[in-house]
């Protein structure tokens, strides 16, 4: 049996995936502006609550509140020190030196975009592409850092795919898969070293209100210091990224 369960959580989260998609794009061809991004936020909550269910039932947790909570918090945080940092550099780059004009849009767009979407968004992929992926992790015997990085490395591969298909060219795709995947893969990380998912839903709604922020920008002032920082050092920054994920990966979990 918990050898089937190392397996399903990764079946289940691909088949979450097409389901989202599908009602996705009902949404998008009935709803736009403010109340399309609450939608899809209502969308994603109400997933992310039966995904909850499902896992509680699949993985015999003792409740949601097992699962729902912030143990570990303060060991997450170095974890994602990395994300965070990327995160300085990327509203310092398109926020700060790369926007020249930005859309006349309105705060209710806004907010529902920045706010209640990334918190959906935040809550859901994470249990959909970090929970239910690398909870087959815990049902084996052997709790070791190949075992620990196979499951991260599982988890890279199916976000960044679930974000590169949306793409409208190949190298669109594989830029869309190489940046997702490895913030994929650091989620995965904070997740194996902490257990816990909330704490990574958090970290993940932080980072995606500012990583969005870029989407309301409508012209970009291309100066020499700009194309430096987003054709070279995001690069760098998304390597740091990995290469802390890769040390708590290794490091002792402090929970199992």
């Amino acid at each position: 049996m918990k050898k089937s369960k190392r397996i399903i959580g990764i079946i289940l989260s691909m088949l979450f995936l097409l389901l989202l998609y599908y009602t996705s794009h009902l949404i998008n061809n009935n709803f736009d502006g403010a109340l399309g991004y609450m939608m899809k936020s209502v969308q994603r909550i109400l997933f992310f609550i039966t995904e909850l269910i499902i896992f509680v039932k699949l993985y015999k947790k003792d409740s949601i509140r097992s699962i729902l909570n912030v143990n570990s918090f303060k060991e997450a945080i170095p974890a994602c020190s990395a994300m965070l940092l990327y995160v300085m550099f990327d509203v310092i780059t398109y926020t700060v030196i790369g926007a020249k004009t930005w859309l006349n849009t309105t705060m209710p767009i806004v907010a529902t975009c920045l706010i209640f979407m990334q918190l959906a968004t935040g809550l859901w992929e994470e249990l959909t592409f970090r929970a239910f992926v690398c909870e087959g992790y815990y049902q084996g015997s052997s709790a070791t850092f190949k075992r620990r990085l196979l499951y991260a490395g599982i988890s890279m591969m199916i976000f960044g795919m679930a974000h590169a298909v949306e793409c409208g060219s190949l190298e669109q795709a594989v830029y869309r898969f190489i940046t997702t995947g490895v913030w994929g893969f650091a989620f995965a990380s904070v997740y194996l070293y902490t257990h816990n998912i909330l704490v990574a839903a958090i970290i993940h709604f932080f980072t995606n209100i500012f990583l969005n922020i870029s989407i309301f920008i409508s012209d970009w002032n291309d100066s020499p210091l700009f194309m430096i920082l987003d054709n070279y050092v995001q690069w760098v920054m998304l390597a740091a990224i990995l290469i802390v994920a890769v040390v708590f990966l290794y490091k002792k979990p402090v929970r199992e």
